[in-house]
């Protein structure tokens, strides 16, 4: 109690206000968020008459409906202002939430996954840019381990009360969380102030190329639309490649949200608890080692950093595809707290430092696009090797995949290196 005090005290001290209820926001919603997520595909898949491939599927339209929007909603949140995206956003999760507990039809429930994909596709660069803004650069790995330790802290409490009410009435999860939505939004909306620079709202988006006023009229517009995204990709190349290279790490988290729940029911009679009591062990460790990991290790280089994660992550997927008891399970729940610890945060300090201040929304939106094209054909792609192998091979797919990832950093990370000692 007085561990958790000192903390309030310090955030209240040390932190913008707009900060502060970011934090209360994400406590709230990540507690009836994690009620929910542990439990969301079994429910689909019971609702779906035991159709394995048809949830997926189906769950995969979010991160789809995202890959559309994300890039806009980067540039729309850098032109209008952080503050009206995300509730707008928000808003539009809660509309989500409020249907899922009305939805009975395969097409009502893929419409919902849409309309949430939008909505976390538009706050989520937002979110992030904002806290860009008024951070300064050497805190910002700080306060992104300070908001998902908070977010633990509900998932710690979440999964236990989402299996008793899961049990009772399922649909009064989805209630619950846009009720914490709502709640969210009213705080957020009579507290917090735009954090843009003024300098820049209101402009015409942010665009890729500065286009040649004179350019003839008569070009072909395909033409015209291939010179402009090549040299987009040119212009935000780093940044790009910085995604693909990301995109082994979200596949993985694919696998564990969707694939590795229907492996765990194949092999424990009792899979409910068990997937519950993962996603406990897992926020309780989050809570209690993410800031002192990041602490430990802010001045270890960003390579070493993707080293240790990427390691973390292989051995964690292959615990998962390999272990037919608990205990293993649960230190793969430690390997995967150590690795999302110190990759994940470190990743979003980097892009916001390489980001240019104008441009901020749209690069937290293209580095973000590898969750949605990993949520999007992930649970797909998985679902069919679990049918036509199983989870262990599934599993070791994922681990060969990571250690791409890492030799991608590698190579990616040095040669920025290079380059900037080059100057």
């Amino acid at each position: 109690m007085n561990k958790l005090k000192h903390t309030w005290n310090y955030i209240v001290q040390n932190y913008h206000t707009t900060l502060q209820v970011r934090m209360f926001g994400e406590l709230l919603t990540s507690l009836t968020g994690s009620m929910l997520a542990p439990f969301l595909l079994l429910y689909l898949y019971e609702k779906l008459d035991g159709s394995v491939l048809l949830p997926l599927i189906i769950v995969g339209l979010q991160p789809l409906a995202e890959i559309a929007v994300t890039i806009a909603g980067g540039s729309i949140t850098d032109r209008y202002g952080r503050k009206p995206i995300i509730l707008f956003a928000l808003f539009l999760q809660i509309g989500a939430m409020t249907g899922f507990m009305l939805a009975d039809s395969v097409w009502l429930f893929a419409f919902l996954y849409i309309l949430n994909g939008i909505g976390q596709s538009l706050y989520i660069p937002a979110e992030r840019a904002q806290i860009a803004d008024i951070v300064p650069d050497e805190k910002r790995a700080e306060v992104y381990g300070v908001l998902n330790t908070l977010g633990y802290i509900g998932q710690g409490l979440g999964p236990v009360l989402g299996l008793l009410v899961f049990v009772l009435e399922p649909a009064l999860v989805f209630g619950l969380q846009a009720c914490s939505l709502l709640i969210y939004v009213l705080v957020f909306w009579k507290t917090t102030h735009e954090t843009a620079p003024l300098n820049h709202l209101n402009e015409p988006l942010a665009t890729v190329v500065v286009q040649d006023s004179q350019t003839d009229r008569s070009i072909d517009k395909s033409r015209s639309v291939f010179r402009q995204t090549k040299q987009f990709v040119f212009l935000h190349q780093h940044v790009i490649l910085l995604m693909l290279c990301t995109l082994p790490i979200s596949f993985f988290y694919a696998q564990t949200e969707t694939t590795f729940r229907i492996h765990v029911q194949a092999i424990f009679t009792n899979h409910l608890s068990v997937i519950a009591i993962l996603a406990t062990v897992k926020a309780c460790l989050s809570v209690g080692l993410q800031v002192w990991l990041i602490k430990k290790t802010e001045h270890v280089s960003l390579i070493t950093i993707m080293l240790i994660t990427c390691l973390c992550y292989t051995m964690t997927s292959l615990l998962y595809g390999f272990s037919s008891v608990l205990w293993p399970l649960l230190v793969a729940q430690l390997t995967m707290t150590i690795g999302e610890s110190l990759g994940l945060t470190r990743l979003h300090q980097y892009v916001a430092g390489i980001a240019p201040v104008t441009n901020r929304g749209l690069y937290f939106s293209i580095h973000g696009t590898h969750w949605d094209i990993s949520r999007s054909i992930g649970p797909y792609l998985g679902g069919i090797v679990f049918i036509q192998t199983s989870g262990a091979v599934l599993f070791i797919i994922v681990s060969i995949l990571l250690v791409v990832s890492y030799l991608s950093f590698r190579c990616l990370l040095s040669r920025n290196v290079r380059a900037a000692n080059n100057l």
